[in-house]
């Protein structure tokens, strides 16, 4: 069957092939489900953005997904975060018809010590959205599912917000990687130890994801997280500074699980499909891994992934775009160059 799109649409459409171990993956209990993912949003500055994040949501719960993420940034950098925003925002979770996973971003913490954010501590923000957003192992949303959060670990019960649920035999979970290099701001007291105790935190939960999906021989693993922590998407060699312990452990985890694996992140506000991911600028990408970001900021669209367990490529995706909504800019095409 063939779909037609309007051609400003076009070049948001890939369908995801994950190459994978040879021939068709065994199928695991359940059927073929879809979930949506969303993040940087809503945005104060975006055109009528209470307006349009209610048209996403109401968009979503037409889809009727199993579940959504919003992938952290529910304000902008130049928004006080206060408790009141906080709340406003959990309420608005609170609206979606089945079940809402949360992950946090720069935004709501990391960054609230700027004037323009209010000033605030960032570990005293970050320690209100834990109480706030996850003070149970359920979801938000009108109908949560049951997590495993990371509480569970005595080492590291402070890490709350880091979750895992299974559906249809495949393990999801959140990773709490922000922006702002992840915290590692050496410029703000006490940021790098805060860094260091959650980068070993993040660590060690995608190891037990991993462990955990090995053991119930999961037909594939989704990770979702704030930030975009790649340094080839800049250009730049290596791993990105702050991100070098998450981007190895999710590499080597993912090269030994050897069956499809998808990274879902927000934080640069553009619908983007990478088939076969390069951890390392340089470096030969790793073929079972498939990386997707979500729209965010002006670019208030969202993305709705099928999961079919016992299909070859077990996440196949596509842009969510929302009728209203102003549509996300195209990608600016490269200049040619010169003969």
């Amino acid at each position: 069957m063939k779909f037609r799109l309007p051609p400003v649409l076009r070049a948001f459409v890939f369908p995801i092939l994950l190459l994978g171990a040879a021939g068709r993956l065994a199928a695991q209990a359940g059927e073929s489900f879809t979930f949506a993912a969303l993040g940087c949003m809503p945005y104060a500055a975006a055109p009528n953005s209470s307006q349009a994040f209610g048209r996403i949501i109401a968009e979503i719960n037409r889809h009727a997904p199993a579940f959504t993420v919003h992938l952290g940034d529910t304000m902008s950098s130049a928004e006080v975060c206060s408790d009141e925003l906080l709340l406003r925002r959990r309420a608005e979770f609170n609206t979606f018809a089945s079940a809402l996973v949360y992950t946090p971003g720069d935004n709501e913490w990391t960054d609230t010590h700027a004037e323009k954010a209010g000033k605030f501590v960032p570990t005293e923000r970050l320690a209100k959205i834990r109480q706030l957003y996850f003070p149970e192992e359920k979801s938000l949303g009108l109908k949560p599912i049951p997590l495993v959060t990371q509480r569970r670990d005595p080492q590291f019960a402070t890490f709350v917000e880091n979750a895992r649920w299974t559906r249809g035999g495949v393990v999801f979970a959140t990773v709490h990687v922000v922006g702002s290099r992840n915290n590692h701001q050496p410029h703000l007291p006490g940021a790098v130890d805060e860094w260091r105790e959650r980068d070993a935190a993040n660590a060690a939960w995608i190891r037990a994801t991993f462990a955990a999906a090995r053991a119930g021989a999961a037909p594939g693993v989704a990770l979702f997280f704030q930030a975009d922590p790649f340094a080839s998407d800049k250009g730049s060699p290596g791993y990105a500074e702050g991100f070098e312990t998450f981007l190895k452990t999710v590499e080597e985890e993912s090269r030994v699980f050897a069956k499809p694996v998808l990274l879902v992140h927000a934080d640069e506000h553009r619908y983007r499909l990478d088939v076969g991911m390069r951890f390392e600028a340089g470096s030969p990408p790793l073929a079972n891994v498939t990386r997707l970001e979500t729209f965010g900021a002006t670019n208030m669209h969202a993305v709705l992934v099928t999961v079919d367990p016992g299909s070859t490529p077990v996440f196949l995706t596509a842009p969510l775009i929302v009728p209203g909504n102003i549509l996300p800019a195209l990608p600016r095409p490269k200049a040619a160059k010169a003969k």
